[in-house]
């Protein structure tokens, strides 16, 4: 059996045991200040840190005919770290409804209970033939609703992807859409058409691009955002 130890003997030990415990938080205290006063700030988990991004959009920005892992916004959200809610519906628009049988009204709500820090937003070439009144009045008051809801977050709006419809077509959608977040203090992004016409990134629909062409548009929002 052990000897006890004498009770003398336990109190110097403890004793010690409290003086170095009080050495290494006075050294933990030290290297707090000393970061403090060099300008240091303390590491913070990428989870919270990573910006937290919505994207509301129609089939191209959903990945229609590939895996939803390659659309291009889940592809800039794995280069650089985004917290991604891809909202993103086949067949909607600001009035078209897609195949969930809503407009965009209901990816903003999902996007305001969401609470991003940025939101990215882009006509569509569903909502072609609906009357331009429409339309705009459409795109207005949902850019307003965002805005409104989300003070805090920026709001980008970029111009319609399309394989099959022309520049042409789609100009009196992306005006009224440039017009209505820059009015409510957004970016508006200029995007072109990245995979329009080009061999090898359009699918074989015509329409809808192929991983190149998810790629091709992933690098250009990523310049215009200056990620």
């Amino acid at each position: 059996m052990l000897a006890r130890r004498p009770l003398a003997a336990a109190a110097t030990a403890m004793t010690a045991a409290l003086l170095a415990l009080t050495a290494l938080s006075g050294c933990a205290s030290a290297n707090a200040a000393s970061n403090a006063a060099l300008g240091k700030q303390p590491a913070t988990s990428s989870a919270t840190s990573a910006e937290h991004v919505a994207v509301i959009g129609d089939s191209i920005e959903s990945g229609l005919g590939l895996d939803p892992s390659e659309a291009w916004p889940a592809l800039i959200a794995s280069d650089h770290g985004w917290r991604l809610d891809n909202l993103s519906v086949p067949g909607a628009g600001f009035v078209a409804e897609g195949s969930d049988g809503h407009d965009f009204s209901a990816q903003v709500d999902a996007a305001i209970a969401a609470q991003p820090d940025l939101v990215l937003i882009g006509a569509s070439d569903n909502d072609l033939g609906t009357d331009p009144d429409q339309l705009s009045t459409a795109m207005r008051s949902t850019v307003d609703r965002l805005a409104a809801a989300l003070p805090d977050a920026r709001i980008a709006g970029f111009n319609a992807l399309s394989g099959q419809a022309s520049d042409e077509e789609l100009a009196a959608g992306d005006t009224a859409l440039r017009q209505a977040v820059l009015d409510a203090g957004g970016t508006w992004l200029d995007l072109g058409q990245p995979y329009r016409g080009k061999a090898g990134l359009v699918q074989d629909d015509d329409e809808h691009p192929t991983l190149p062409g998810q790629q091709a548009i992933a690098a250009v929002v990523a310049a215009k955002l200056s990620l």
